[in-house]
């Protein structure tokens, strides 16, 4: 096992319980460290609010990458503030008498392993019962995958400016016929490089910025061509169940069944979603209104999105999804397992006015630092697959103007970033001169919530507000 700061804030289930455990780390609030000797197995004692200390423990007996935690604490989080503390107590480098696993320890290990088996057998049920692709389709697809990477080498040896000298229909024949093959992920890349193309032939976007967005389009369909094959191949020789792979399996046309979903433990009970914002765009690509939710999820302390798509006709009265301004309690609410934000619907739920309560829990959920927003995001940008910026809500140092009039939003720790608009949502969607409108600046320990990502015009980070949760109010930027 390898613990490092990275791979405990990836553990956490929200910013303000990571925290929590490296402030309970920090203050000394653990005694009784212990360890095994393979070093497979740690359990220490953590003062509490309860008489008694709590006893939580890690082990990675079986498993080198992914620990069983426990704790005798009553919280909902897992893992909780004082599984995580050990981990910075184990970060630290703090000394573990070595000994033998008390009885909780064994009792843990015994009941994961149980549910292992028990998810193992579920699984192979599915595999058997529920196959998503069968093997007419699955070999379709990957001859559809060959297809694209001839299209792609041919693409790559003539350079990107050479796109500019294709027919203006070929990309838009290439991407219908990606589509006839059900390759979703690769068609809508396609059609995105076909797009930008226009806009570079018709001299409405810098040519700069064309290339660098063409090329990271591309290169992204590069991954996820290589990575297809194997995924599919994998399929066809091992039947494995598609819902391991999950940003492949939505990619590649997979479906998610919601029976599915509650065998796997995809779905939560007793949500209750926050939204901090709403906003409806034109996708141009695939020709499409675009209806995009962020929520914060207040049990779990995890930001969520919703998103609908509907063709492009002129919208009528009432077709149009709403901002939604009440705290929602929601008794069964599905999930989709992708990396960075999970997506999410529901079929009941119950509206309520937030209270002030309610907005403060959201403002603690938000991170405090900065630096470790910044090297979360960074870990997930690296993938070509996944989207390009990370929803974050950061806590407020304070919003301000530097001498050459950049907008910066700074940490309560000294962090400072710059607040960018980012250029391919357009001008229509632009939200950082909103900062500068607002009735009152934003105030120390108040939350901005917005798109983290890195600007390929000149590599840094940067980051595009979306709302500001206040005490009394959240202060929607773009509706």
């Amino acid at each position: 096992m390898h613990i490092t700061e990275q791979w405990i804030l990836s553990h956490a289930p929200s910013p303000a319980v990571a925290e929590s455990a490296r402030a309970l780390s920090e203050v000394g609030g653990f005694s009784a460290l212990s360890r095994t000797e393979d070093g497979k197995t740690c359990w220490a004692e953590c003062a509490g609010s309860a008489r008694n200390p709590y006893y939580v423990s890690a082990d990675w007996s079986l498993s080198e990458t992914e620990p069983a935690f426990s704790c005798s604490c009553p919280s909902h989080h897992a893992p909780c503030k004082h599984a995580l503390g050990l981990m910075y107590e184990l970060l630290s480098g703090k000394e573990f008498k070595i000994d033998e696993a008390p009885p909780y320890v064994w009792k843990l290990r015994t009941r994961q392993a149980a549910e292992r088996i028990r998810m193992e057998k579920r699984l192979e049920r599915l595999r058997k019962q529920n196959a998503v692709m069968h093997s007419r389709r699955l070999e379709r697809q990957l001859e559809g995958l060959g297809k694209a990477e001839k299209m792609l080498d041919s693409l790559l040896r003539g350079g990107v400016d050479a796109i500019s000298e294709l027919p203006a229909q070929s990309l838009d024949r290439l991407a219908a016929e990606l589509g006839g093959y059900e390759l979703y992920g690769a068609r809508d890349l396609v059609e995105r490089v076909a797009l930008t193309e226009r806009l570079w032939r018709q001299g409405e976007v810098d040519a700069h910025r064309c290339r660098g967005e063409i090329l990271r389009r591309l290169t992204a369909l590069r991954a996820l061509i290589e990575r297809s094959r194997g995924f599919l191949n994998d399929q066809l020789a091992a039947r494995r169940y598609a819902m391991e792979e999950p940003l492949l399996y939505e990619l590649l046309g997979g479906t998610w069944d919601e029976d599915e979903l509650r065998e796997v433990g995809l779905c939560r009970k007793n949500a209750r979603l926050l939204q901090l914002s709403f906003d409806v765009s034109f996708d141009a690509a695939r020709r499409a209104h675009v209806e995009r939710g962020f929520w914060l999820e207040l049990t779990r302390g995890d930001v969520v999105y919703t998103r609908s798509a509907r063709a492009a006709k002129p919208m009528q009265g009432g077709e149009s999804g709403d901002s939604r301004f009440d705290l929602l309690d929601i008794p069964l609410l599905f999930e989709t397992p992708l990396a960075p934000c999970h997506r999410v619907w529901w079929a009941e739920e119950t509206a309520s006015e937030p209270t002030a309560d309610d907005l403060a829990a959201a403002r603690t959920l938000a991170w405090t630092r900065l630096s470790d927003a910044v090297r979360y995001a960074s870990a997930l940008l690296d993938d070509p697959l996944l989207p390009g910026s990370v929803p974050t809500l950061v806590r407020v140092g304070q919003v301000g103007r530097t001498e050459d009039g950049t907008t910066v939003l700074e940490d309560g720790c000294g962090g400072r970033i710059e607040l960018r608009d980012r250029f391919w949502d357009g001008p229509e969607r632009a939200t950082v001169f909103r900062m500068t409108m607002l009735p009152t600046p934003p105030e120390e320990g108040d939350a901005l919530f917005g798109l983290l990502f890195c600007d390929a015009a000149d590599g840094r980070f940067c980051f595009q507000p979306y709302s500001l949760v206040r005490a009394n109010e959240i202060v929607r930027l773009q509706f």
